[in-house]
Protein backbone atom coordinates (compact mmCIF):
# COMPACT_ATOMS: atom_id res chain seq x y z
CA UNK A 1 0.00 0.00 0.00
CA UNK A 2 3.08 2.33 0.63
CA UNK A 3 3.74 2.02 -3.43
CA UNK A 4 0.07 3.66 -4.56
CA UNK A 5 0.82 6.73 -2.50
CA UNK A 6 4.10 7.59 -3.72
CA UNK A 7 4.84 9.77 -6.40
CA UNK A 8 7.94 10.52 -7.87
CA UNK A 9 7.51 13.98 -10.33
CA UNK A 10 9.12 13.23 -13.72
CA UNK A 11 11.20 16.15 -15.12
CA UNK A 12 8.48 17.26 -17.72
CA UNK A 13 6.49 18.27 -14.80
CA UNK A 14 8.56 20.01 -12.94
CA UNK A 15 9.69 21.97 -15.74
CA UNK A 16 6.36 23.01 -16.39
CA UNK A 17 5.39 23.33 -13.45
CA UNK A 18 8.58 26.05 -13.06
CA UNK A 19 7.73 28.13 -16.11
CA UNK A 20 4.13 27.88 -15.13
CA UNK A 21 5.52 29.65 -11.57
CA UNK A 22 8.00 31.92 -13.82
CA UNK A 23 5.33 33.22 -16.07
CA UNK A 24 2.61 33.86 -13.43
CA UNK A 25 5.42 35.79 -11.34
CA UNK A 26 5.71 38.19 -14.46
CA UNK A 27 2.21 38.41 -15.60
CA UNK A 28 1.41 41.42 -13.09
CA UNK A 29 3.94 43.14 -14.87
CA UNK A 30 2.74 42.92 -18.35
CA UNK A 31 -0.74 43.04 -17.90
CA UNK A 32 -1.32 46.75 -17.67
CA UNK A 33 -4.28 48.62 -18.25
CA UNK A 34 -2.66 51.67 -20.58
CA UNK A 35 1.07 51.02 -21.21
CA UNK A 36 2.77 54.27 -20.80
CA UNK A 37 0.45 56.24 -18.93
CA UNK A 38 0.86 57.91 -15.76
CA UNK A 39 -2.32 58.29 -15.01
CA UNK A 40 -2.55 59.42 -11.32
CA UNK A 41 -6.32 58.36 -10.43
CA UNK A 42 -7.30 56.56 -7.41
CA UNK A 43 -10.24 53.98 -7.96
CA UNK A 44 -12.07 52.38 -5.44
CA UNK A 45 -13.97 49.68 -5.65
CA UNK A 46 -16.25 48.86 -2.54
CA UNK A 47 -17.96 45.69 -2.14
CA UNK A 48 -20.01 46.18 1.12
CA UNK A 49 -24.25 46.63 1.09
CA UNK A 50 -25.37 49.94 0.99
CA UNK A 51 -23.32 52.43 -0.24
CA UNK A 52 -23.52 53.44 -3.75
CA UNK A 53 -22.87 56.77 -5.49
CA UNK A 54 -25.44 58.45 -4.60
CA UNK A 55 -24.22 57.88 -0.73
CA UNK A 56 -20.79 58.03 -1.25
CA UNK A 57 -20.49 61.43 -3.03
CA UNK A 58 -23.85 63.03 -2.77
CA UNK A 59 -25.16 65.24 -5.29
CA UNK A 60 -26.07 67.98 -3.06
CA UNK A 61 -26.44 70.90 -5.31
CA UNK A 62 -29.19 68.63 -7.20
CA UNK A 63 -32.74 69.71 -6.31
CA UNK A 64 -34.46 66.35 -6.24
CA UNK A 65 -31.59 65.25 -4.74
CA UNK A 66 -34.00 65.26 -0.97
CA UNK A 67 -37.04 64.37 -2.64
CA UNK A 68 -35.82 61.21 -4.18
CA UNK A 69 -33.72 60.02 -1.19
CA UNK A 70 -36.44 60.67 1.88
CA UNK A 71 -34.51 59.84 5.05
CA UNK A 72 -31.00 58.59 3.71
CA UNK A 73 -30.00 62.18 1.99
CA UNK A 74 -27.06 63.92 3.61
CA UNK A 75 -27.28 67.79 3.68
CA UNK A 76 -24.78 70.22 3.89
CA UNK A 77 -24.48 71.71 6.95
CA UNK A 78 -25.85 70.98 10.30
CA UNK A 79 -24.27 68.05 12.56
CA UNK A 80 -22.94 65.27 10.36
CA UNK A 81 -22.68 67.64 7.14
CA UNK A 82 -21.21 66.30 4.23
CA UNK A 83 -17.91 67.92 3.15
CA UNK A 84 -18.28 69.97 -0.02
CA UNK A 85 -16.02 68.81 -2.99
CA UNK A 86 -17.46 71.31 -5.45
CA UNK A 87 -19.74 73.39 -6.08
CA UNK A 88 -22.39 70.10 -6.56
CA UNK A 89 -21.06 67.16 -4.57
CA UNK A 90 -20.07 66.49 -1.57
CA UNK A 91 -18.45 63.32 0.45
CA UNK A 92 -20.30 60.94 2.91
CA UNK A 93 -18.69 62.44 6.22
CA UNK A 94 -17.87 58.84 7.28
CA UNK A 95 -15.26 59.62 4.46
CA UNK A 96 -12.99 62.19 6.03
CA UNK A 97 -9.56 60.63 4.38
CA UNK A 98 -11.06 61.16 1.03
CA UNK A 99 -11.82 64.35 1.52
CA UNK A 100 -8.54 65.35 2.77
CA UNK A 101 -6.99 63.70 -0.61
CA UNK A 102 -9.31 65.47 -2.66
CA UNK A 103 -8.36 68.90 -1.37
CA UNK A 104 -4.61 67.97 -1.73
CA UNK A 105 -5.16 67.45 -5.43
Amino acid sequence: MADVCESHPTRRAILGTAGALFAWGALPRTATAAPGSRDARLVVVILRGALDGLSAAPPLGDPSYASLRPGIALTGDGSGAAPPLDGFFALHPALPTFARLYAAR
